[in-house]
C-alpha cells in the first residue's frame, strides 16, 4: 500500500492500494457494466450446460478466465495470507456489484450457487415502413 493516491476520471483516492485499484478499474465505466454483462452471460451459460449455476468462484475464473490473480496483482508488501484475504475480499465486492446491478443473483449465506440475473439490453429496430 502506498502513500499515493490513485486517479480516477470521478474522484482520487486517499491511498494507493493493488486491490482497491484492481476492484475499481474493474467496476469503472464504460467496462464495469460490460463486466457484468460477461457475468450474467458467464452465469446463464453455466446454468445452460450443468443445469446448476456456478459457485462464486467457478463464475469469477469463467468471467476472468481462471487468471493467476498474484501476477494481475502486485502487492509485495503483504504477506500470503494478508493477499488472499484481500482477494476474498475483492471478490465478494464484485459478486455484490454485480448483484446490485441485476446482472447475477446471489444471496451470501443462503445461495450456494449464483443464479442468471436480468439484463437490460436494448435493441434498435430498423425502420420498415414504407411511403
Amino acid at each position: 500500500m502506498g502513500a499515493g493516491g490513485d486517479h480516477y476520471e470521478s474522484f482520487t483516492t486517499a491511498v494507493e492500494d493493488p486491490y482497491l485499484g484492481a476492484l475499481l478499474g474493474t467496476i469503472d465505466e464504460p467496462d464495469g457494466s460490460s463486466t457484468a454483462a460477461r457475468a450474467s452471460r458467464a452465469a446463464l451459460a453455466w446454468w445452460d450446460e450443468h443445469g446448476t449455476g456456478p459457485t462464486c468462484s467457478e463464475l469469477l475464473d469463467a468471467v476472468f478466465n481462471a487468471p493467476n490473480w498474484d501476477a494481475v496483482i502486485d502487492d509485495p508488501g503483504r504477506t500470503l495470507f494478508e493477499r488472499r484475504e484481500q482477494l476474498d475480499l475483492l471478490h465478494r465486492w464484485l459478486i455484490s456489484y454485480w448483484t446490485r446491478l441485476g446482472a447475477i443473483s446471489f444471496l451470501p449465506g443462503h445461495d450456494d450457487v449464483v443464479r442468471p440475473g436480468h439484463l437490460v439490453t436494448t435493441v434498435v429496430a430498423a425502420d420498415t415502413d414504407s411511403e
